[in-house]
């Protein structure tokens, strides 16, 4: 008798020992929707990035992860697996992973991770036990999912394709050499010269909002396909900016020009593992520039 495939339901075991494992490990895997994960399993996963060390902290952050997952499936079905060791000291989170479960109907039966569209990370699992849980989650799902293949590469490590650091909504054109014979005019030095282009970087949580908003009111204004025109697009970019900012981990740069905003810029993470993760410019932007 085949079985249907469900998503477990209830809390996982939220401690998590930095002391070494002692004898055979056990292994547990739970399986979320997005909606479902816990904090404690939040805060077991960030713990997870710290020690596996991982090459794309922001896009692996269960903030941006599990957003993208609520407001940009695309009809699929999202689960997270949480592969836990057990019975020997506290429980201990040592992957997570994202999956795409296909339609039991008409399906092709292969069970792999899920990436965000625009975005390459590979799942998060310790790397001195790689082996163990990918054979720990390939069990799991054969017991939910007898017909089902997991497909998840030996080496998530080994060098992807660079990630999307961000958007950029309309290129700006290049600058063309006036023909002398076009001057019609030549603006005097006692001429109003245009107000130089200031930036202000915008990081605290109670204005994140309002700077988000006039980032997509310029993209509205300048791009041929506006983030607002896509609700689920529009709501990640609401959702995760305010989840990373609640973290003191977001910036918007936007860049006023004569008082009207000119570009702007979304950032996500700090420090050296900051990434631009939307950016729009407007023509107005170029003239302000090169005044």
């Amino acid at each position: 008798m085949r079985h249907p495939f469900t998503v477990i339901q209830g809390g996982a075991a939220e401690g998590a020992s930095a002391a070494p494992m002692v004898g055979p490990l056990l292994w547990r895997v739970d399986l979320r929707r997005a909606v479902d994960v816990t904090e404690g399993e939040i805060a077991a996963w960030r713990g997870l990035l710290v020690r596996a060390g991982s090459a794309e902290p922001v896009y692996a952050d269960p903030d941006f992860l599990l957003a993208a997952a609520q407001h940009q499936a695309g009809g699929r079905d999202l689960v997270f697996a949480f592969a836990w060791s057990h019975g020997n000291g506290p429980d201990r989170l040592h992957g997570v992973v994202p999956l795409a479960i296909p339609h039991p109907m008409w399906g092709n039966g292969q069970i792999a991770p899920w990436q965000p569209h625009g975005v390459s990370v590979a799942p998060t699992i310790e790397a001195a036990v790689f082996d163990d849980v990918r054979d720990a989650l390939a069990d799991h799902l054969a017991s939910v999912r007898p017909r089902g293949t997991l497909v998840l590469s030996d080496d998530p490590y080994a060098a992807s394709p660079v990630t999307n650091p961000g958007r950029t909504l309309r290129s700006v054109p290049k600058r063309v050499a006036i023909p002398a014979d076009a001057l019609v005019g030549i603006r005097s030095a006692e001429s109003a010269q245009p107000e130089r282009p200031a930036v202000e970087r915008i990081s605290e949580p109670d204005r994140i909002r309002d700077a988000v908003e006039a980032f997509l009111i310029l993209d509205a204004e300048v791009s041929p396909a506006p983030i607002i025109g896509d609700p689920s697009e529009a709501a990640l970019v609401r959702v995760v900016t305010r989840l990373f900012a609640q973290r003191r981990q977001a910036s918007v740069e936007l860049t006023r020009c004569d008082g009207a905003v000119v570009a702007a810029t979304l950032r996500l993470g700090v420090g050296t593992q900051a990434v631009v993760w939307r950016q729009v410019a407007g023509v107005a932007s170029l003239r302000a520039r090169s005044a």
